[in-house]
């Protein structure tokens, strides 16, 4: 079975032309959802960073962007991104989110966005982040629930999945996906969905 790094690896060559532009509305819906809980002063982890499309919108409006992801060509593309422009208040880095050298009680939010259904520990994970925020510090996220019905995008990820060629996919409703959030210590405030199909909910929860 292909690991992570590796899909995510292949992925990079195409990844802002296929997913990209496909999900360019959503992908605006929610950097203008997320800078509605971000002020200049903050300091913000985005787990799983990608290619950097999200960073690039958020960072101007925070203090500090800590920028992770463990793909090391997702990396690659987004550090020419920031480099071209000039954005010197993000640090990248290849990493998870287990790393030690993330601080507990160190950020103001933390994004993880298009990532959460390809966690399969997701409630170690969701522990994780919420160690990683300061007292009443916001989770921003963004992900697909391909539980909420049959479409062509849950097909062929399910058929990849479970023939190897793309690691773990969650099949999770809205309901279930916002009440795991809840259960890890988050009271949710707002959700929305961003994509008609598969839906793409956008949820914004405060550390309690």
């Amino acid at each position: 079975m292909v690991t992570p790094r590796e899909f995510w690896n292949m992925r990079s060559a195409t990844y802002d032309q296929g997913s990209g532009e496909e999900y360019a509305a959503a992908y605006d819906k929610t950097v203008s959802n997320t800078l509605k809980y971000l002020d200049g002063d903050d300091r913000v982890l985005e787990f799983a960073c990608g290619t950097g499309i999200t960073t690039v919108a958020i960072a101007p409006h925070v203090a500090f962007v800590r920028a992770i992801d463990i793909s090391d060509e997702m990396v690659g593309k987004a550090r020419e991104k920031f480099q071209t422009l000039g954005l010197s208040n993000v640090e990248l880095s290849q990493t998870d989110l287990f790393d030690p050298c993330l601080e507990e009680g160190s950020f103001d939010a933390v994004t993880a966005f298009n990532v959460l259904l390809y966690v399969e520990n997701r409630e170690e994970v969701l522990a994780r982040i919420r160690s990683l925020l300061k007292p009443g510090g916001m989770f921003l996220s963004a992900t697909d629930c391909l539980g909420e019905g049959i479409t062509r995008v849950g097909i062929r990820k399910f058929w990849k999945s479970h023939t190897g060629s793309m690691p773990y996919v969650a099949f999770d409703s809205r309901k279930k996906l916002e009440k795991e959030i809840a259960q890890a210590g988050f009271t949710v405030l707002e959700r929305e969905n961003l994509f008609p199909a598969p839906p793409n909910l956008f949820v914004a929860a405060k550390k309690l």
